[in-house]
This record gives structure tokens, sequence and C-alpha cells, in this order.
């Protein structure tokens, strides 16, 4: 029956495009997994073009120093001098280590860098300007990484944390023509990427993360003395342009992570076998930010995808802010409908708040840590979606896991560049195991956070390899035993590459897999990318639709040639009609 019910929906999706936007609507259906292509630049110290947008305002009155008139009514008006607005650039830039603060190596994939603007005009430095930074390459459309003002020295250096997929961002700085009260925004880009120098001491190809200084000679331009609303609709110093929250003063804009996957090893302190499939979840944040750059809300979707691991694991997330914070979340099953498992799950965390159900939390329950994921016994339905290598793992074999809806609103804005909040850009996710040492449960957290009695990274072992790592996009995972550090028993021949260099060479690592020369190998990843689908009937559609294509192409020619023949008699019909 369900067979039939595929056949028969497929035609009525493709006849249902006859009155919309041309284009086949199951050919997206059919993609599969994301695309994460680099876009490499080449960046060298030296001179860069800013380009100057009118945004459109007459109101001289927003000048510091407006036109002045003639005293005399009678004498004519002279004309404002349009002069325009002038810009040189030059751009300076130092490679930054992606490494911790005693030399170790984090495994983060994403580039985190300090962007500097210097703004000066013919009076020397530009002080009030606000600066934004933005990225495209992430979401498609304008991403806000980084916002921040100039001070007295016309200076603002704003931290900025992406993918490795992002070789630059974009620079903004609304001000003002003073000789026409015009408001301008001056525009342009600033690497945060270049290709690793030889003849600077480089040993290793690739490409090394930079700090950008970005150095703004500017005639005829400065900050906007006031507020204009029709550029700043509520006078918080954020353009509307920039601003997506233009009518409230108390928020600015919203960062968004994209796409990510957190994967764990869980025999700490044993680095085990090495897999990373033990505790595998996708997941996506966002932030909405206040002007000054503090948060006032994060918000965070996660599914596991992946246990292979005998114990159970419950995924959280540590806060470490002076703040209350309202806690909110739901969980939806595989089929994205409404899952009530939690309440009756086990608990690994002692004494937490919240688990399951939210509520009002103070800084010590948000610093325990947040339940995202519950047992993951009962999140993964009793699968592992970690097969041995070589087994014939399908997408009729793989079961996509509980997905956690989270939001949580402080009750006061909080710098999480304080604390031990961020590494890398990325939250302070830990995850709490079903076995214990010394009467407590064990937790394992990434590198960057904690340090121990020696100063060494508590969670890097005595080679530095992690318990656990994020990746960009959707992880393809090793299957079980497949030691990710084994090019010969590993998908991901570069991981090694990418590690030793200390995150330059082979940042997209993660996207070379099965490429090992060996005839009838069998695979060492498990193809997430392939499996992993929205919730809700368009992945059952998918799924259907690959398990019985040639039914479904058959209905399509059948319908095809239904169609055909109908708009052939109709079209007859009109012309006998006309004649």
């Amino acid at each position: 029956m369900n067979r039939w019910l595929i056949i028969l929906t497929v035609p009525l999706l493709f006849a249902g495009c006859s009155n919309k936007k041309k284009g086949a609507l199951l050919l997206p259906f059919l993609s599969s997994g994301e695309s994460t292509s680099a876009t490499q630049s080449s960046s060298s110290n030296g001179s860069s073009t800013f380009t100057v947008v009118d945004l459109g305002t007459g109101d001289v009155s927003q000048v510091t120093e407006p036109v002045t008139q003639p005293s005399d009514a009678t004498a004519p008006t002279a004309p404002v001098t349009s002069a325009p607005t002038t810009v040189a650039t030059t751009t300076t830039t130092t490679v930054v280590p992606q490494t911790g603060t005693n030399g170790d190596f984090n495994f983060e994939t994403n580039i985190t860098v300090p962007v500097t603007v210097v703004l000066v005009n013919e009076s020397g430095p530009v002080a009030n300007a606000p600066v934004t930074l933005t990225e495209t390459t992430t979401t498609g459309t304008p991403n806000v990484v980084g916002q921040g003002t100039t001070n007295d020295s016309g200076t603002a250096t704003i931290p900025v944390s992406v993918p490795p997929t992002v070789t630059e961002v974009q620079v903004s700085i609304v001000g003002v023509n003073p000789t026409t009260g015009e408001v301008e925004s001056l525009t342009g880009t600033a690497p945060i990427q270049q290709p690793s120098d030889p003849e600077m001491g480089a040993t290793t190809p690739g490409t090394v993360a930079i700090a950008p200084t970005i150095n703004l000679d500017v005639i005829n331009f400065q900050p906007v003395n006031g507020c204009v609303p029709a550029i700043d609709s509520d006078c918080d110093g954020i353009a509307n342009i920039h601003d997506e929250f233009p009518e409230d003063p108390s928020l600015a804009f919203v960062s968004r992570s994209g796409r990510y996957t957190i994967a764990f090893e869980d025999l700490f302190p044993s680095a085990g076998d090495a897999d990373l499939n033990d505790h595998s979840t996708i997941f996506s944040t966002e932030f909405d930010r206040t002007p000054d750059n503090k948060v006032k809300t994060i918000r965070g979707t996660y599914t596991l995808v992946a246990k292979g691991a005998g114990y159970n694991h419950e995924l959280r997330l540590s806060l470490d802010v002076p703040s209350n914070a309202v806690v909110e979340v739901s969980y939806l099953d595989g089929s994205g409908n409404p899952w009530n498992g939690c309440a009756t799950a086990p608990k690994y965390t002692a004494n937490t708040s919240g688990d399951c159900t939210g509520g009002t939390l103070n800084p010590d329950q948000l610093k325990r840590g947040v339940l995202l994921l519950p047992s993951s016994d009962r999140t993964l339905f009793g699968r592992k979606n970690a097969p041995s290598a070589g087994t014939n793992f399908t997408i009729n074999d793989f079961v996509r896991g509980v997905t956690a809806n989270v939001t949580i609103t402080f009750a006061e804005p909080v710098n999480l560049n304080s604390g031990k909040n961020l590494a890398g850009g990325h939250l302070n996710y830990f995850l709490a195991i079903n076995q214990k040492t010394s009467g407590v449960f064990r937790q394992i957290y990434r590198p960057g956070f904690y340090k121990n009695a020696n100063g060494r990274d508590q969670f890097l072992d005595n080679k530095g390899f992690p318990w656990a790592i994020i990746v960009p996009g959707i992880f393809n995972h090793p299957t079980e035993g497949s030691d990710i550090r084994k090019p010969s028993t590993s998908g991901y021949i570069f991981f090694n590459a990418w590690m030793n260099s200390n995150g330059v060479a082979h940042k997209d690592w993660y996207e070379h897999m099965d490429l090992i020369p060996a005839p009838n190998r069998p695979s060492y990843v498990v193809r997430v990318r392939d499996f992993y689908t929205d919730n809700g009937f368009s992945a059952y559609l998918i799924k259907a639709v690959r398990k019985n294509v040639l039914e479904v192409s058959a209905s399509l020619i059948v319908v095809g040639a239904a169609l055909g023949f109908f708009m052939k008699k109709r079209l007859g019909h009109h012309n006998h009609k006309e004649a």
C-alpha cells in the first residue's frame, strides 16, 4: 500500500508545479547531504579597495558641523557642494596560530582571529564609528559575525570565529558626508586566511589564519551626529541594514553558526579505538546579540546520529555566566513527532535542575549543565549507526535520533567571551557517561576548556589526540573500530596532516574520505550526509523514492504521456475554436 501511495504521490507533486514557478520539484529532494567546498583566496599585505555606498538621506542636521547658511535672508542660498567621500586603504596581516595558550592544538576546524579597523579622516582619528563584520559563505546570505565601535584612537578590534570555508569577511562602517549630510557606508573585505608562505618559515603547505588590520584614511567621512531614524529606526547605533531588530534598541543582530557535528570518543582517559563515533550529534545555534555584542538568547537544535559504544551518554551544555536564564526545551522523534521519553531516561549528572522540562536556572545550575539530549540508549532508540568496516549499511539501516530544540534566554545579556564558555567559537558541550570514577559519573569535554595539574589540556591524551571534535557540516563518522588517525584503516587520509600541522594543512580533511588506493576496499565511514534528511513527509518520500525508483520512474513516464496527450488534445480543441 505504501509503495502505491508513493507512486501516486510523486506525479501529484509534479502536477502541483504547473501553476507555480518552473522547475522540477523532486530534484532537490533527491540531492543528498551538504556540499561545503572551500573557496581559497590569496591575500597579501598592501593596498585594497573600499567602496562608498550612499544610504540615501539628505538630513544635513545630522552632520557634526552643519553647513551654514547666509545670515542675509535676501541673499541667495549657496548650494551645498557635493564633495565625494574618498578613501585610501592599506591592509596588513599577521599569522595567528590556531593553538591553545600552552601551544596545544585544540582540534578546532573554525578559524578564530581578531579583525582590526583603524579609521582616520582629515582631522585625525574617527571615534564612535560603528563597524560591522559579515560573511556570506556559511548561509548564503550576509551573516553578522562581529560588531564594534571605534575608540578615541579610531580603532575597533573585533574577534571572529568562522568555518574554514570562509577566507574573508566583509567590513561595513556607517557614517556621514559632512558637506552634504548624506549617510554613507564604507564597504570592503578583509582576508582572514592566506596561503602559508615558506619564505616566512612555513613548513607545511595549506592556509594559515591571519589577523588583518585595515587602515582607512578617509576624506569627507565621519560618524553620524545623533540618530537618523531613516537609517537607524531604534537609535541603538546599528544601521537598519545590519540590524535584525530595527525596532528594538536592546537587540541588534543574530549570529548563526550554520550546521556542525560534535563527535565524542568515550573511553577517557584512554583514547580507545579513536573512531569518534561513540556519540555524534548534528547541531546548529543562533545567538541574539545586543548592540555591544553581548548575548541575550541562545537557540540550538541538536539531533543524535550515532552511538557507537557500549556506554550510554547524555549531552549537556555548561554556561559560565553571572545571570539567571529561562530554559525551554522540546523534543521530536526521528519522524518529527513530539517525543516524551526524556522524563523516564536515566540521568548521569548529579544535582541538576530543569532536566527535560526547562525552567529558570541560576548561574550554578547553568554551569553544572543544561540537559540537551538524555541517555543515548533512548534517544537513538536502541540503535548505533556505527557498523563494522565493510558492512553493507544503507539508508534503510540508518536511524535518525531524537532532536532537541533548546532556547536559553538570560535575564541580563552576557559576555560569552569571558569564563569557560567558548573555544573556537563553540559552546562548552560535554558528555556525561553512565560509568563512575570514585563514585562520580564521568564527564568528557572538548579541548580548550580545562587544564590538568601540569598545565596541559586535560582532554588531550599524551599524543595530542582529543576525546571530542567539532566538524563543519554533517560529519561522516568512521565505522566501528576504524581509528581516524590511521590512513590504512580510516576513510580520512588527511586527518593526520591536519592534526600534525596544527590545523594549517588540509583544513577540509573531513571532505576527503574513502580515497585509500586499494582494490575492493571496505567502507570506513558511515555516509551520514547521504542518509540525513529533513523531518516529515518529504524525508519519507525521499527514502521511498530511492527504494522504489523503478516503479516511480515508470509512473512518471505514464503520467508524462498522459499529460502530453491531454495538452495535445486541449491545444487541438483551442485551435479548432479559433478556426
